[in-house]
């Protein structure tokens, strides 16, 4: 079967798009792998880039809904017609994610005797002690929710992988769960509380960096952060 690496933009050019697109190529280039992007706001010299990269492009839909939590709504709609033709499905944020060796290498390894069906990269950083996470976890959930979920260590929405149906089914519940909340910006603290809790709990690789999936630079390399 194929692997997949599905991303979504919208108001990014070739340049802020390149470094993803070509870590891709470089890691991924002997391997029967689909690429795929979700395509919003883009000019006619980025789409005819992105085909020649041999990416297929899929318009997102227009929705008064934040690109971060819509990009989910796209992801499941490709998957919801196409899964069954993947074994792993990859996705990522493309503005600041560069693969560094085949992620799906990673993915046999790791998950491949079935034990678990997704993985999660760690930010090695608790709610409690992020102050962005911090305040978007109780703003999108409240107080209730966030005095249960504050002291666990934060994973990151933008550097998921797994499954092509467990994939398909969690950005679907991303979607669902993180549209007609608070503040727009919520789909990291919705995908926490997801993998926190049944049936994905089980299911779940919680992958430390040190385990090679993910480099979490934006918060380990923050200065901003506590060591």
């Amino acid at each position: 079967m194929k692997d997949l690496i599905i991303g979504a933009c919208t108001n990014y050019g070739i340049n802020e798009l390149k470094p993803w697109v070509e870590s891709i190529i470089e890691t991924t280039y002997k391997e029967d792998v689909d690429r795929v992007m979700c395509v919003g706001n883009a000019s006619e010299e980025t789409r005819e880039w992105l085909k020649n990269k041999r990416f297929t492009l899929i318009d997102m839909p227009q929705a008064n809904i934040p690109v971060h939590v819509l990009r989910f709504l796209s992801i499941y709609e490709y998957l919801r017609n196409n899964w069954e033709k993947y074994r792993y499905v990859v996705t990522t944020d493309v503005k600041d994610v560069y693969f560094q060796s085949n992620p799906f290498k990673w993915l046999e390894s790791n998950i491949g005797d079935l034990t678990y069906k997704l993985v999660a990269g760690s930010e090695s950083i608790r709610y409690k002690d992020e102050s962005w996470g911090d305040q978007n976890l109780i703003q999108t959930y409240g107080r209730y929710v966030y005095d249960q979920f504050k002291d666990n260590v934060i994973y990151n929405v933008g550097t998921i992988g797994g499954y092509s149906e467990y994939v398909k089914d969690l950005v679907f519940n991303i979607f669902t769960n993180a549209t007609n909340r608070p503040i727009p910006i919520v789909d990291q603290a919705v995908y926490n509380v997801l993998i926190n809790t049944q049936p994905y709990k089980d299911v779940v690789y919680f992958a430390d960096q040190k385990d090679g999936w993910a480099c979490q630079a934006g918060t380990t390399v923050d200065p901003s952060k506590i060591s």
